[in-house]
């Protein structure tokens, strides 16, 4: 009878451990796959363009954005911004 006892109290405390360590590891993927990051600062950045510009079009590669600047009293220009850095990489003028 006492060897009979044993097995049943194995197999509960297996039992728990299984449906509850289940549990937790649903949990956790549910946990790191529903966390939201936490939103970006908002800064505030001078592409040192003269008064009148404007951008015309937006475009993006990785950290890189391309914007087409117009306006201005200047010739239009593609500028190459570095997000991660948060500096112009280029200039480029179109004639």
């Amino acid at each position: 009878m006492d060897k009979l006892k044993i097995i049943k109290i194995v197999v509960f405390v297996m039992t728990f451990l299984l449906i509850f360590g289940t549990l937790y590891a649903f949990g956790l993927i549910y946990k790191q796959t529903t966390h939201k990051s936490s939103p970006a600062q908002a800064t505030s950045i001078n592409l040192n363009q003269t008064k009148g510009s404007y951008i015309a079009a937006l475009s993006s590669n990785g950290n890189e954005l391309y914007l087409l600047i117009k306006g201005g009293g200047l010739s239009d220009r593609i500028i190459t911004f570095d997000t991660k850095n948060q500096s112009i990489i280029s200039t480029l003028t179109l004639n």
